[in-house]
């Protein structure tokens, strides 16, 4: 009886213990997730591949002189409230360029120590540490980092002399099969990353990607392997407001000084894959004729953030409401005009963020790597007037800006 009465003992301790390891495992999970609840950002676009090394060369020997460090430590002073950042892993929108250099995945394939692919997808050994000391000099602010990812085949946008190294990459060790090359690649990458602290990544382009839905499933399992607790947010499909009828909402006038006649659909934050724990966010493209500053973003995208600040793909997992959206009339050019200023961008802020959701604002880089002077007013009023809890002004809809509807 005795021992019986001590079998039982053993076997509830055991449960206990078991539940309680899976219950830690799971808060981690979600705590990691919504740790961008209530979140603002914006982004430090580092080069990557063999431009990194231009843009970093110092001026006087023909280079940029570009001071990505310089950049990070000035928004980690500048922004204390900022809870997140994103920096690259590739260019944007060049899936070849790479800012580390040395991956183990590739020495193994080729067998060769410090192998690389071709020389222009990445940078030098000694430019590499540029993106270390960027993702550290985050970390140690407390900064969530993500990490821009661009998903389409590394042939896609290489000259032609690297389009064809890569071809002969995965003819020679895969036997032809792309998706298998490139997600081995990007995985000796993320691995390094993941070494470095990285939080998630913003995944672009993955309608390009090199396979099928079954393989962009077995990339995303291969990011989730090597970090369970990783937050990914995919740049695949979007969703528009549309009418009572089924019809897509359409902007005709932005106001009395609107010069683009292009009518445009109203972005919408909603889970449009089963991959993301943050949406893409990802406004109406630009060529479209949307501005970043659209009113109907206020008037629509913000206010159903508002209304609920996450979403759901198909009902088993809750995806976080996230609007990423640039402060320029371009993603990164510095030369393009500004869009916001700084009340309408603490409005933008302040609404979105007070309802649990998450903004990152894409900022561009001056000539020296750092903020541009009139970004950094407009980031610094959202700053300051965050810290003081103050009052947004309340959201007017512009004098003759219209649906096409109305």
């Amino acid at each position: 009886m005795k021992i019986y009465k001590l079998l039982i003992i053993i076997i509830f301790l055991t449960s206990c213990s078991k539940l309680n390891t899976i219950t830690k495992k799971e808060t981690t999970e979600i705590s990691d997730i919504v740790s961008l609840e209530g979140s603002w950002g914006a982004r430090l676009y580092v080069r990557g591949g063999e431009d990194l090394d231009k843009y970093v060369k110092p001026t006087t020997d023909g280079g940029k002189g570009y001071d990505y460090v310089a950049g990070a430590k000035e928004i980690i002073s500048s922004y204390p409230t900022m809870g997140h950042i994103i920096t690259n892993a590739t260019n944007n929108a060049n899936s070849q360029l790479w800012t580390l250099r040395t991956n183990q995945n590739i020495d193994a394939v080729m067998g060769i120590a410090g192998a690389v692919i071709d020389e222009e997808f990445v940078p030098s050994l000694e430019n590499e540490q540029i993106i270390i000391d960027v993702i550290t000099e985050f970390k140690n602010a407390n900064k969530k980092v993500l990490l821009y990812l661009n998903g389409m085949s590394p042939a896609d946008r290489a000259t032609s002399k690297g389009a064809e190294s890569w071809n002969n990459y995965v003819t020679t060790y895969f036997a032809g099969n792309e998706h298998k090359a490139w997600m081995n690649l990007c995985e000796g990458y993320i691995k390094r990353f993941e070494e470095l602290g990285v939080d998630g990544y913003w995944i672009d382009a993955f309608n390009r990607y090199p396979g099928d839905n079954t393989d962009r499933e077995e990339f995303v399992q291969m990011i989730r392997n090597i970090d369970s607790d990783v937050i990914l947010a995919v740049n695949y499909k979007k969703d528009y407001f549309k009418d009572e009828n089924g019809n897509f909402l359409k902007v005709d006038s932005d106001g009395l000084d609107d010069k683009d006649e292009t009518n445009y659909k109203i972005i919408k934050m909603a889970a449009k894959n089963p991959w993301s724990d943050i949406t893409a966010g990802h406004i109406t493209p630009l060529r479209q004729g949307a501005p970043p500053n659209s009113w109907a973003y206020e008037e629509f995208t913000v206010t159903d953030i508002e209304a609920s600040p996450t979403s759901s793909y198909d009902g088993s997992d809750t995806t976080l409401k996230h609007l990423f959206l640039p402060i320029r009339a371009t993603w990164s050019s510095e030369r393009s005009d500004l869009m916001f200023n700084g009340e309408q961008a603490y409005r933008f802020v302040k609404r979105i963020t007070d309802a649990g959701g998450c903004v990152t604002f894409s900022t561009t880089t001056d000539t020296d790597g750092t903020t541009m002077e009139d970004e950094e007013s407009v980031l610094k009023y959202v700053d300051e007037h965050l810290s003081k809890g103050a009052t947004p002004t309340k959201y007017v809809r512009p004098k003759e800006a219209f649906l096409i509807s109305e």
